[in-house]
């Protein structure tokens, strides 16, 4: 477990699978940004995160009083280059609340204390200003735009590259303990 100061992170387990398929699965999780598969199922949930030969990592994140608000995933985008690349999602009524700044700056801090990476990137939909701003708050950079990168809601969508480097993260900010 990952622990912050409002949120911690844990590992997926199997017996998260139904959470996870049900939030997947709806349209008001993904939001109008995301670029989750309109439907995903259980065999496909179970292969990405039990096939030892997938390079993701889901985790559930929890409030402090272990209700489950949302889904935060790393996954290596190219093991050549030392990138790491991570995606999150709050369920609706979670979100505004700093609920995803902290879960975001948790998986940052953890990925550079036990990852020799050099980065860390995001994609996100050019209009998800929202997700723009928990990455500019936990100081990923904006590098470019994606021309065409996203496919959502039955279009094709441009996308905005944020990257933190490991010089510019220095030391953990929210992490409290790896447990």
């Amino acid at each position: 477990m990952l622990e912050g100061r409002n949120v911690n992170l844990r590992v997926a387990e199997k017996e998260d699978i139904p959470v996870l398929l049900q939030w997947f699965n709806d349209a008001e999780f993904q939001g109008e940004y995301q670029d989750f598969p309109t439907q995903i199922s259980k065999v496909q949930l179970e292969k990405r995160m039990l096939d030892p030969q997938m390079q993701w990592v889901d985790f559930i994140i929890e409030k402090k009083d272990g209700t489950k608000i949302g889904w935060i995933s790393h996954y290596i985008s190219s093991q050549n280059f030392g990138w790491i690349e991570i995606g999150c999602a709050l369920v609706p009524s979670e979100r505004r609340k700093g609920y995803g700044t902290e879960a975001v700056q948790i998986m940052v801090d953890y990925l550079f204390l036990t990852e020799n990476i050099v980065r860390i990137q995001a994609v996100t939909n050019v209009k998800n200003v929202g997700f723009q701003r928990v990455l500019e708050k936990d100081g990923f950079k904006k590098e470019g735009t994606l021309r065409k990168a996203l496919y959502a809601r039955g279009k094709w969508a441009d996308g905005y590259l944020y990257s933190i480097l490991r010089e510019e993260w220095k030391e953990p900010k929210i992490l409290t303990k790896l447990s």
